[in-house]
């Protein structure tokens, strides 16, 4: 395996050999980045656990699984092989800004890498970002790191798995100022972003000096010359009535309030339709914004000028962002976009949101917050503290902390029902629910528990229910919502 991965970095140093040298040219590195040429940078691996070897022929760190067979005590059995686990800690940072990791690795056969953060004086690290997809090659993550006011240090855990081969590597960490989101296309990176493959349209590299034959491209927006580099899509291998080409950002890590901002130009000869999406961990959709009629210019004559937008995000849960053009033959023009760039303050005073999400988080520690129960309808959740022991789990915050418990008593009677309802929350805005449930006792059934939407009026709609039975362990649910009225 240690031979496989030295192979790979002498052509990762062939492949990446521009992105170093741009990404030092272009990018205001921060304390705790690391190409691992020489030495590790100050990090270091955690006397408790497996050391990440640093390989200076091939200026990556790893942990690998352990290949040679351990004989039994018997001398005549094999023991069976276990998972090799490693921290990597940074040293201490001090972050006043927002910024960006970028980290170059590569997972092979079973392995598992994860991203965590760790303050001093707390109980547990806190997850930033994991993986546990193998690949061929070396691939590129895109952590947000919150600005802090203490300092802090990064935790690399690399599992490497029992089977033979299994291994994590880590070839650089560069972190810079701003988010992730945030992108001028000027390093090979690309800033995490990806183009969704279609075999007729993508997105492609533009600028570098090289100019397509059956088009006039435009210089790009961050120099304003031929020699940068913009992305865009063209409709000239359109064979279907609807072709859609989509750029995606890489998935936040943090949630997201402010104000995103890019520039780009658009033609338009026979249609296409240039949009922009949010699009949660599940998959679902929300436009923040699509261009209009009259934002058009027409590149086969001359460069026309980059038009700036800027749009408000609210995303208090993870994201990507999609850039998203559809052409309707091979005469429906082309889009250039640039200069993607993210501020917290939102674009507009008039937009600020006045409503903050966290008034209905609750962790019952110390009350029911701001939810409350209909004692009409049925009897009330209570709340309640149990000691952990072999038959029984503690509550999901620490163990020993307080819980929401609704049961049937003896047995289940007809109508039973317990009902907490939280604070009411605005229409026409996207939410997403989450929550630990754990369900005890014999006659569970599809409808035990329910999340509903409580609207004006009275009117419920349900938009969860348990699918499947508990054996009294704690079960995360995730639940994405969006009402156009005010509801609970």
């Amino acid at each position: 395996m240690a031979f496989f991965l030295k192979n790979k970095a002498a052509m990762l140093q062939i492949y990446l050999l521009t992105f170093v040298a741009t990404v030092q040219a272009h990018s205001r590195l921060l304390p705790g980045s690391c190409n691992f040429e020489s030495n590790t940078c100050g990090y270091t691996s955690d006397a408790d656990f497996t050391s990440w070897v640093l390989h200076r022929d091939g200026h990556f760190v790893a942990v690998e699984a352990v290949n040679d067979d351990v004989e039994g005590s018997s001398g005549s059995d094999i023991e069976t092989k276990k998972d090799v686990f490693g921290l990597l800690l940074s040293p201490f940072l001090e972050h006043d800004e927002w910024s960006c990791m970028r980290l170059v690795y590569q997972i092979t056969e079973s392995a598992h890498l994860e991203v965590l953060l760790r303050n001093e004086g707390r109980s547990f690290d806190k997850p930033l970002w994991s993986s546990q997809a193998p690949s061929d090659s070396w691939v590129i993550a895109s952590v947000d790191l919150q600005n802090s006011s203490e300092p802090f240090r990064i935790v690399i855990n690399g599992r490497a798995g029992p089977s033979a081969g299994s291994s994590v590597a880590v070839f650089e960490i560069h972190i810079s100022p701003g988010y992730c989101l945030e992108c001028d296309f000027e390093e090979p990176h690309l800033c995490g972003y990806n183009n969704q493959w279609n075999v007729n349209v993508n997105w492609y590299v533009g600028g570098g000096g090289v100019q397509l034959p059956y088009n006039n491209m435009p210089d790009d927006h961050t120099y304003h010359n031929k020699t940068g580099h913009f992305m865009y899509v063209d409709s000239s291998y359109t064979k279907t009535f609807r072709e859609v080409a989509k750029l995606v950002s890489p998935m936040a890590t943090m949630p997201l309030s402010g104000c995103l901002s890019f520039q780009y130009q658009r033609s338009e000869e026979r249609g296409n339709l240039f949009s922009v999406f949010t699009r949660d961990r599940l998959g679902q959709y929300q436009e923040l914004w699509r261009a209009g009629l009259e934002n058009r210019v027409d590149f086969s004559s001359a460069p026309g000028e980059w038009i700036h937008v800027q749009v408000d995000l609210k995303a208090p849960y993870s994201v990507q962002v999609v850039f998203e053009v559809g052409f309707n033959s091979p005469r429906g023009g082309h889009v250039a976009l640039d200069d993607i760039s993210f501020s917290p303050e939102f674009c507009s005073t008039d937009t600020e949101p006045t409503f903050d999400p966290s008034i209905a988080n609750c962790d019952f520690e110390s009350g029911l917050c701001l939810y409350t129960q209909d004692r009409a309808i049925g009897s009330s959740w209570r709340r309640v503290s149990v000691k952990p022991n072999i038959f029984r789990n503690g509550d999901h915050t620490t163990g020993a902390g307080s819980f929401l418990l609704a049961h049937s008593w003896l047995g289940p009677r007809s109508g039973y029902v317990s009902s907490v309802i939280s604070p009411t929350l605005p229409g026409n805005t996207k939410f997403c629910l989450r929550f630990y449930f754990s369900l005890r006792g014999f006659n569970q059934t599809e409808q035990a528990l329910a999340v509903y939407l409580l609207q004006q009026g009275g009117k419920r709609e349900k938009i969860w229910t348990q699918a499947e039975k508990s054996r009294g362990i704690w079960i995360l649910a995730d639940v994405t919502f969006q009402t156009s009225q005010p509801a609970k």
